[in-house]
């Protein structure tokens, strides 16, 4: 017969299915909390990166915006970028002229990508009609339908593999684009490069880059904004101060023409008489020289009579489609025997073929023969003479620089107003430059004066005609 008391040592068969449910139950509960406790910590995780990327966004957006010049805005976005996602590459392109439907390369940093890569891009995309990312094109309407970054193989699966924009894409490396957009146009385009150690984006860096985007937007559209304002109050400024100018020789314009020939009649007669005068007195008397000096100062009023006289009569000539080159050619020609005599040597660099400008040859000549004559009287003791012409987007330039004594700072500002001469007294009128700007105004060009190391430099630009 069994033990009654070692009996009692074993559980009956429900006893045991109840210690079992038990220890199911709190396994349960363990996996379950375990579960919770994970899934609280990722959320916690989630939460504290979620506050850090706000916490960025706000530092950079306070910092970004607080910058308004667009090539220092451009520095600081691009190297924090680079930071904060720890990519190895970025590039922004903005539109650099409102005129050209496209986005340009304005800035491009990061590490591992070919120079030449990079350069041929900034040069094509710079160019008038060179490569770029179009605002009518594919890539853009990609990027304003969808609103948001986009990888490099979301894009090749709606564009061609030849297509010029992905070309681009490929030769900054870029693996992420992300769209500037604002009031539902493209404004800008950043192109990301990979992440350094091969890693991916994560959804994290995704979210910061959407949100930071627009930040990025309103502070480069901040920046624009500022620069064009600068721009609109220097050609403000530029304007008041050519009105001025064009005022004052609207009033000796309306003048000098009726002036000059009622000056000009008593001065034949004074002449006149001087010339008697000089041959009923033998030559070595001793008021021969005083009637010398006399007729010396009625030259040099006669002379600023007759440069009034021929700003009266500019505007009068038909415009007509000129080769600059050479103009400025023959003007050299005339002018070269007398400037070897005073050991004056002159180099030209004049292209062929260049585009016409829409001009007058004789007004254009009396400017360079000008400028030319001017460089000689600067050089008593000989020098160099260079003369140059260059063809730009929109224009022609003509460039006069010379190796004599040069303008002084101060003077700078005064060698285009009407009678003002640093020659010495008696041998300059104060108004061949000044006929020479109103010339260039007249044939909607500039003239500029630039000091140099030695000697001044005059650059005449004139639109293509």
């Amino acid at each position: 017969m069994s033990d009654p008391q070692s009996s009692s040592n074993y559980l009956h068969p429900p006893d045991v299915q109840i210690e079992t449910r038990i220890r199911e139950s709190v396994d349960i509960l363990k996996s379950a909390m375990e579960s919770k406790f994970n899934h609280l910590s990722e959320a916690n995780r989630r939460l504290k990166r979620k506050i850090f990327d706000f916490y960025t966004i706000f530092e950079l957006s306070r910092t970004l915006n607080s910058v308004l010049d667009l090539e220092i805005l451009l520095s600081q976005m691009l190297s924090s970028l680079i930071d904060e996602l720890g990519i190895e590459n970025i590039a922004v392109f903005l539109r650099r002229d409102p005129k050209q439907d496209k986005l340009s390369l304005l800035r491009f940093k990061g590490q591992k990508l070919k120079p030449s890569a990079v350069k041929q891009v900034v040069h094509t995309s710079g160019k008038k009609n060179g490569m770029g990312i179009s605002l009518t094109g594919e890539l853009s309407r990609l990027l304003l339908s969808e609103k948001e970054p986009l990888f490099l193989r979301e894009i090749q699966a709606h564009l061609e593999c030849g297509d010029a924009e992905m070309e681009i894409l490929r030769k900054l490396n870029s693996k992420l684009c992300v769209p500037l957009i604002s009031r539902n146009q493209l404004v800008g385009l950043l192109c990301l490069g990979p992440k350094k150690q091969d890693l991916r984006f994560s959804d994290s860096d995704l979210e910061f880059i959407s949100v930071l985007a627009g930040q990025l937007t309103v502070a480069i559209e901040n920046a624009i904004l500022y620069e064009n304002q600068k721009s609109i109050n220097t050609e403000l400024k530029n304007t008041q101060k050519q009105l001025i100018q064009s005022e004052k020789l609207a009033a000796i314009g309306q003048t000098s023409a009726s002036l000059a020939h009622e000056i000009n009649n008593p001065l034949g007669i004074i002449k006149n008489y001087l010339l008697i005068l000089s041959e009923s007195i033998e030559d070595s008397h001793p008021n021969q020289h005083k009637l010398q000096a006399i007729k010396e100062e009625v030259d040099r009023i006669a002379r600023i009579v007759r440069s009034f006289l021929d700003f009266s009569r500019l505007g009068k000539e038909e415009m007509s489609p000129l080769d600059i080159s050479s103009i400025v050619e023959q003007t050299v020609f005339l002018v070269s025997k007398e400037l070897l005599s005073r050991n004056i040597q002159i180099q030209t660099d004049l292209p062929q073929n260049l585009p016409k400008v829409l001009g007058s040859a004789d007004q254009l000549k009396q400017v360079f023969l000008n400028l030319l004559v001017n460089s000689r009287d600067f050089m008593p003791q000989g020098g160099e003479i260079h003369v140059c012409v260059k063809e730009t987007d929109q224009a022609l330039q003509i460039e006069f620089s010379d190796t004599g004594c040069g303008i002084s700072e101060e003077n700078m500002s005064k060698i285009f107003d009407p009678f003002f001469t640093t020659k010495e007294e008696g041998k300059g009128t104060g108004l061949g430059l000044w006929i020479c700007y109103e010339i260039i105004q007249r044939h909607s060009g500039t003239i500029q004066a630039k000091r140099k190391e030695k000697g001044t430099s005059f650059i005449i630009t004139l639109p293509k005609g």
